[in-house]
């Protein structure tokens, strides 16, 4: 009876110092980081944990964990190892010895007193990475958006957002590879998409109350519009043999909005597959793309999820001859965006993702279901989801990034090695 008081009164005291050791303050909460990962080499990641804060009206005092414990996922199954532990204050850790070539998982989890924060996962996939080449750049806040490679690969079709314009606030403009030179080509028009052959562009023309769907023809210079609307288009993109044109209209909280076919031999359009638009997701489409090669049409939508947000973005598929059936091209609990098929091989998919804790871009084989990061950009420079372009010449992808002085940049990225045989 000694015995098992004395083994009771141990129990206790251990769980006291377990649970209540470092106690939150009443009023108080403990923090819940968010995870971001660095790529410091092929073999070596480093994860960094922040706490921000984001509440609406008043805030409750936030509290720092005793320690964090860094896990992460087994690459063959389910299963979470612990990495190991940080104490207080120490809010980085650095990962060594990883296969090249090879995705991880890690997530953190914060811990004081009896009481536990998990940060969001990150997924990397370390490697050699290439350098971007810098091809143009914009600066005063005159921002590069959706940019297109020709497929020719000479030239770029690309709009900008100018600066404190209040008509007309995009404009589409052509850049020469060769000349590094850039011309004005329509005063008004977003969201520029090659043809196949390289010799017309669709766009979109945003007026006060209305958008129209309209063709620009490079050689002449002439401008037909096709469809026009009360509502807002977006991402217009030639269909097969260019007898169709293809585009997300959004009804903006009013009537049906998805995806649009516009014939152009007839001269009629018909929504061919209605989206729902979630009300709390700021960008209602996240880009689109079409290969002629397998007619399927790719675009990026919020649906709802078990996340921190209620939802996240994900890149589905649709053949516009059966739009009722809808395929999962890269479907996560992260925001995956911006899909870019690759010219030479459509099984090839580039796509913008933050599942590295930032905006950074990938490449999924969707044969294999292999996952390639291709960028690892960091603090002064970044991908803004709501305007890049992603686009293939060859081997080589073409995308914009921002920096923290207002600035744009139009990148070249050879993904040669990472694509390898």
């Amino acid at each position: 009876m000694k015995n098992f008081t004395i083994l009771v009164l141990f129990l206790l005291i251990f769980s006291a110092c377990e649970n209540f050791d470092d106690p939150i303050p009443e009023g108080s909460v403990l923090e819940a980081p968010m995870l971001y990962s660095k790529l410091v080499s092929s073999d070596k990641v480093e994860l960094t944990w922040l706490s921000n804060q984001f509440c609406a009206g008043f805030c409750p005092t936030t509290v720092p964990a005793t320690y964090y414990e860094i896990w992460t996922k087994s690459l063959s199954n389910s299963t979470n190892y612990k990495l190991a532990e940080t104490p207080a204050g120490e809010t980085t850790f650095l990962v060594e010895g990883l296969e090249p070539g090879v995705r991880q998982e890690f997530f953190v989890i914060a811990k004081r007193a009896d009481v536990s924060n998990k940060t969001n996962r990150v997924m990397v996939v370390p490697d050699e990475l290439p350098a971007p080449n810098i091809i143009f750049e914009k600066d005063g806040f005159d921002y590069i958006t959706h940019p297109q490679i020709s497929p020719d690969g000479q030239t770029i079709a690309y709009s900008v957002s100018v600066a404190g314009a209040t008509v007309n606030p995009q404009q589409i403009f052509l850049f020469d590879i060769t000349n590094k030179a850039s011309s004005l080509v329509l005063e008004n028009g977003a969201f520029p998409s090659w043809s196949a052959s390289g010799a017309n562009l669709a766009f979109v023309r945003i007026d006060e109350n209305s958008s129209a769907v309209k063709e620009y023809t490079v050689a002449s210079d002439n401008v037909k519009e096709h469809a026009r609307d009360s509502f807002r288009s977006y991402f217009p993109v030639f269909g097969a043999a260019h007898s169709t044109m293809l585009y997300f209209l959004d009804s903006l909280g009013e009537g049906e909005s998805g995806i649009v076919e516009f014939e152009v031999t007839k001269d009629t359009s018909n929504m061919i597959r209605e989206e729902e638009i979630l009300g709390n997701a700021p960008i209602h489409l996240a880009g689109m793309d079409y290969s002629a090669e397998d007619n399927i049409l790719a675009y990026s939508l919020a649906f709802p999820k078990e996340t921190s947000l209620g939802f996240s973005y994900d890149i589905v598929g649709v053949d516009p001859g059966s739009p009722s059936a809808l395929s999962n091209l890269e479907v996560s609990d992260w925001n995956d965006s911006n899909p870019s098929f690759s010219r030479e091989n459509s099984d090839i998919l580039a796509f913008v993702s933050d599942r590295s804790g930032i905006p950074q871009v990938w490449i999924k084989n969707l044969s294999s279901g292999q996952l390639i990061q291709v960028t690892d950009f960091q603090e002064s420079e970044w991908i803004n989801t709501g305007i890049v372009g992603l686009s293939w010449s060859g081997e080589k992808l073409y995308a914009n990034t921002q920096n923290s002085e207002g600035n744009t940049k139009l990148v070249e990225i050879n993904v040669s090695a990472l694509l390898g045989d």
